[in-house]
């Protein structure tokens, strides 16, 4: 009986190990993607300000005669 409670006790831990290996490498896969998506929007950001500044660029050398900016 003593043996089969310890083979019991060995299992569970060793499925507690597992779960941790998993947890940590959700982790790891859930930052990875939160950097993937930061990194996206920062480069759509950067690519946005870029269209605004040359499409501001353009009104202000058509218009810049009319209205003194």
């Amino acid at each position: 009986m003593r043996i089969l409670g310890r083979l019991f006790k060995e299992r569970r831990a060793a499925q507690l190990v597992e779960e941790a290996l998993l947890l940590s490498v959700a982790l790891v896969a859930l930052s990875l993607l939160v950097g993937g998506i930061e990194s996206i929007l920062k480069a759509s950001s950067n690519y946005t300000s870029s269209i605004w500044n040359q499409i501001s660029s353009a009104i202000s050398s058509m218009f810049s005669s009319l209205f003194h900016w």
